[in-house]
């Protein structure tokens, strides 16, 4: 299931900000729709939305993005393998597999 709060560093990210600045705006400006599980804050979508003056939609598109540019940057210098390397290779995986059998 998707949360809909944010970990403190995440949230000061998305801030431009340390996260010890962001937990002294909490408390200081009594910030709603934040909550403290274990003396650890979660920061609500909707809160970070209306710091940043935006939509939540348009916050969690941008989480979103992030999250997916991440992925592609996981996998960009990845070997990809053409349809008849990709063959060449399973059979070879087929073998190896047959012969420790």
């Amino acid at each position: 299931m998707f949360s809909l709060t944010l970990d403190l560093p995440t949230s000061a990210c998305l801030l431009g900000t340390e996260p010890e600045s962001l937990l002294q705006f909490i408390h200081r400006e009594q910030v709603s729709g934040v909550l403290f599980f274990a003396d650890q804050p979660k920061i609500s979508i909707f809160t970070l939305a209306n710091l940043l003056n935006t939509t939540p939609e348009q916050l969690l598109d941008l989480l979103e993005d992030e999250a997916i540019a991440a992925l592609i940057e996981e996998v960009d210098d990845d070997e990809w393998l053409d349809a008849e390397n990709s063959k060449a290779f399973y059979q070879s995986l087929i073998a190896k597999t047959a012969e420790e059998a």
